[in-house]
C-alpha cells in the first residue's frame, strides 16, 4: 500500500493498521508527533507504541466509525480530547483500518467553559425566579391583610353610621390601590413562571362566550365612569381546545387594556367562522406610535405616549405567551389617537370541527 504517497504529508494524524492482525504498519509525522504528546516521551516513537496507544483509544470509546475520546497524559495533570475516524480500505485480498486523528481539546474547552457558563446562568436565573416569586408572595401576605382590615373597617363604619362621603371616598382609594398592587404582582408572578417553564396548561374544550361573560360580570361591570364592554357575536358559536384560565388572563388584560386607554365603550367581537375563531378586542382611545408595535409584546416595554398612565408593561407579553401556548395568533393594529384593535385567531381542532 503506497502509504507515503498517499497520507504522508497530511497535517492530521493518520494511522494505518492491517486487520484483522492489528498490526500498525504505519503512522506518518503528525501521529507520531501526537503519539509522543500522549505517552510523555521525548524518544522516538515505534509502531509498537502506536498500537498500544490506538488500542487503548478503540478499547476505551469503543470501535465506531467516528468517536471522541479524552486521553490522560501520564505525569501531567492535563489530557488530550481526540475525535478518532476509522476507514476500512481494502488492497488485493488485504484489508486496513485507517485512523484519521484530529486534536479537538481547544474546540472542547471551549464547549465546556461554555457549558459552565451557562449552567452558572442558569443557576443565577433560577435564584432571581425563586427570588421574585417568594417576594411576591410576601407582599401578597399583608395586602390581603390591609384588604381584610379596610373591609372590616368599613363595615363597623357602616354599622355606626359613620360611613360618610370622605370615609367612603378614601376607603374605595385605598381598595383601588390594594388591587392595582394586586394585579400588578400576579403579573410579576405569571412572569417569573413563564420564564422558568414552570407553566402548567390544562386544555379542554372552551365555551368563549362564558369567559367573555364571566369576566365582563367579575371585573368590568357596574364601572363608576358607567362605561360597559359591548360584546358582539356571529356565526354559530363553537368551543376551542384551550387552557380557561389562560384564556381568562388573555381576555381580562386586552379588555382592561381598552377601557384605561380610551374614553369609550370598547368593542369585542367573536366571528365564529368555519376553521377558526377569530377575536377582536377594539378600542378608540390613544393608540399607539408606530415606533413602539414592533417592541410591544416584549416584557416590561410600555409606549412612548402612555407616561402619564400607570402600568408594569407585563401584561402584553403574557398574553402573547398565552396565546401561542393555546396555539393561537396575535396580531395589533393602531393608529395613534384613533385607538387600537388586538386580533386573536384560534383554529377549531378537527374533532370540534367534525362536530360542529
Amino acid at each position: 500500500m503506497p502509504y507515503d504517497l498517499l497520507i504522508g504529508t497530511l497535517p492530521c494524524p493518520v494511522v494505518v493498521q492491517q486487520h484483522p492482525q492489528s498490526q500498525v504498519v504505519y503512522a506518518n509525522e503528525a501521529a507520531k508527533a501526537l503519539c509522543k504528546q500522549l505517552i510523555n516521551t521525548k524518544r522516538e516513537v515505534l509502531l509498537s507504541d502506536i498500537k498500544i496507544i490506538l488500542h487503548d483509544i478503540c478499547q476505551a470509546e469503543g470501535n465506531g466509525t467516528t468517536f471522541e475520546t479524552r486521553q490522560p497524559i501520564p505525569g501531567k495533570n492535563t489530557h488530550l480530547w481526540l475525535e478518532v475516524t476509522t476507514t476500512t480500505v481494502m488492497q488485493g485480498k488485504d484489508q486496513y483500518n485507517v485512523f484519521t486523528i484530529i486534536d479537538i481539546s481547544a474546540r472542547k474547552t471551549k464547549e465546556l467553559s461554555m457549558i459552565q457558563s451557562l449552567e452558572k446562568e442558569k443557576s443565577l436565573h433560577e435564584m432571581k425566579s425563586n427570588f421574585i416569586s417568594m417576594a411576591s408572595h410576601e407582599f401578597k401576605t399583608p395586602l390581603t391583610a390591609i384588604s381584610s382590615t379596610i373591609d372590616l373597617l368599613e363595615t363597623k363604619l357602616q354599622m355606626d353610621n359613620l360611613l360618610n362621603p370622605f370615609y367612603q371616598h378614601n376607603i374605595s382609594k385605598i381598595s383601588s390601590e390594594i388591587f392595582k398592587l394586586n394585579t400588578m404582582l400576579d403579573e410579576i408572578l405569571t412572569l417569573s413562571t413563564i420564564v422558568s417553564n414552570n407553566i402548567e396548561i390544562k386544555k379542554q374544550a372552551v365555551d368563549v362566550e362564558q369567559v367573555i361573560a364571566d369576566i365582563k360580570y367579575q371585573y368590568f361591570s357596574e364601572r363608576k365612569d358607567d362605561r360597559v364592554l359591548n360584546v358582539q357575536v356571529s356565526g354559530a358559536p363553537r368551543k376551542i381546545y384551550a387552557d380557561k384560565n389562560q384564556l381568562s388572563k388573555i381576555f381580562t388584560n386586552l379588555v382592561g387594556n381598552a377601557f384605561k386607554y380610551s374614553t369609550d365603550n370598547p368593542v369585542l367581537k367573536l366571528q365564529f367562522l368555519k376553521n377558526k375563531l377569530v377575536i377582536k378586542v377594539m378600542d378608540k382611545g390613544v393608540g399607539i406610535p408606530p415606533q413602539d408595535i414592533p417592541y410591544l409584546f416584549n416584557s416590561f416595554y410600555r409606549g412612548s405616549n402612555v407616561d402619564g398612565i400607570e402600568g408594569t408593561g407585563l401584561g402584553l407579553s403574557i398574553v402573547k405567551d398565552f396565546v401561542e401556548r393555546n396555539n393561537g395568533t396575535i396580531l395589533v393594529e393602531s393608529e395613534e389617537n384613533k385607538g387600537t384593535s388586538f386580533t386573536i385567531v384560534f383554529k377549531y381542532p378537527p374533532e370540534i370541527t367534525a362536530q360542529a
